[in-house]
């Protein structure tokens, strides 16, 4: 038998378990299987226009609280923290900031092994020399506080899923037009927990023509995440922020 034939066989032998592997993590990604029914946790933070580099004291109180099981950039540990505030449920999760070259600004993920048990995830902050986008570094303290909020909400999402619901998640994050819809439900989100204003400041500056970005970088963060009107319009629906501008 020669190579081609074989190969021709080999291909329709396992052609069928191609197949029942996909449907099966299509059908995983439009479930989204969650590991246990819980209900969101509240934060007892209050919308807050603009926030102000903390006191020493300040962030000593804060980290005393939501600093468990976290391990810190030194850099941001004072917009970490305040994000964390609004997140009470990843008070005890297990989270590591960490600097990477990433082809944007922040992204979180689970680390690979823990998604079997005892949950670790990472916060990835781009430290890229020439990157073409926005550095965490450049980026002004309530802005921080904005992509850091999104971050988490990502999380608390990952943290609500089981191995499969994270699969499920994946495959359709990277379907064909899924990551706008995907990372825009996740901006919605997070402006419901309290930090719309601070996502707003992120939005505005990520889209503004005086930071360093590269063109390609702003018109992918306008087609993928929440514009600042829309964030305006969305907190302007919410209850929770009052008469704040």
């Amino acid at each position: 038998m020669n190579k081609k034939l074989m190969l021709k066989n080999y291909l329709y032998r396992i052609f069928p378990i191609v197949i029942s592997i996909s449907v099966i993590l299509f059908l995983f990604a439009g479930c989204g299987v969650r590991r246990y029914a819980k209900l969101p946790q509240i934060p007892n933070q209050h919308p807050v226009r603009k926030f102000e580099q903390p006191k020493k004291s300040q962030a000593d109180s804060l980290k005393a609280i939501y600093g468990n099981n976290k391990k810190f950039a030194d850099e941001f540990i004072e917009p970490a923290l305040i994000a964390l505030s609004y997140f009470p449920e990843l008070k005890d999760i297990n989270i590591k900031f960490k600097y990477s070259k990433e082809a944007t600004t922040m992204a979180a993920r689970p680390i690979p092994l823990s998604v079997f048990s005892n949950r670790k995830y990472v916060i990835l902050i781009n430290n890229k020399k020439n990157f073409e986008g926005i550095l965490l570094e450049n980026v002004p303290f309530n802005a921080q506080i904005g992509i850091i909020g999104h971050e988490l909400t990502h999380i608390v999402k990952y943290n609500n899923y089981n191995f499969w619901g994270i699969l499920g998640a994946y495959f359709r994050y990277f379907g064909k037009n899924h990551k706008p819809l995907f990372e825009k439900e996740v901006d919605r989100a997070t402006i419901k927990r309290g930090l719309g204003w601070q996502l707003y400041d992120w939005a505005k500056y990520s889209l503004s023509r005086d930071n360093s970005a590269s063109e390609d970088y702003i018109e992918f963060k306008r087609n993928t995440y929440m514009e600042p009107d829309e964030i305006k319009e969305v907190i302007s629906f919410l209850s929770k922020y009052g008469n704040i501008e």
